[in-house]
């Protein structure tokens, strides 16, 4: 194999390995900041997906479709939010197979400590970032969703 070939198979190789590397710790990071933001309430992290979201997409089903997590993940975090009171599900009138979710007001004090996390978070993760920064970053993101056809 000709040197210049087997360095661009290397840097490729390397640069998959720095992308998903880098990728695991976003998230790991992002999960590690809310549940410290949120310690003392017990919620899991798709608890706290679910929280996040009632207020814009209140049903369970939304939820794990925007969420890309399943449908039984959400209901039993549902389940668990209702249990610990910070959620309440009625019937929907549309569809009876379908849960419309809403916060209490102890769910909306808890959800808006989650947004202030997130807030907190991309604030420090992106406290050096220029404005054409941010918008190139999120344009090379999507960008990356439309071309796996995975939304954006």
């Amino acid at each position: 194999m000709p040197i210049f070939q087997w360095y661009t198979n290397f840097m490729s190789m390397k640069n998959a390995a720095f992308f998903f590397s880098a990728y695991r710790k976003l998230i790991r990071s992002y999960t590690d900041f809310q549940l410290n933001a949120l310690e003392g309430y017990d919620l899991s992290p798709n608890e706290i997906v679910v929280l996040s979201s009632v207020e814009t997409t209140p049903t369970a089903s939304d939820i794990a479709a925007i969420a890309d997590v399943s449908k039984a993940l959400v209901s039993r975090s549902v389940k668990l939010l209702k249990e610990k009171k910070y959620i309440t599900a009625t019937v929907s009138p549309s569809d009876k197979r379908e849960q419309e979710l809403a916060l209490t007001e102890e769910g909306r004090r808890v959800a808006e400590l989650i947004d202030e996390a997130n807030r907190r978070f991309f604030a420090t993760a992106l406290a050096n970032f220029e404005e054409n920064e941010k918008e190139a970053l999120r344009m090379l993101l999507g960008m990356m969703l439309r071309n796996l056809d995975i939304g954006g």
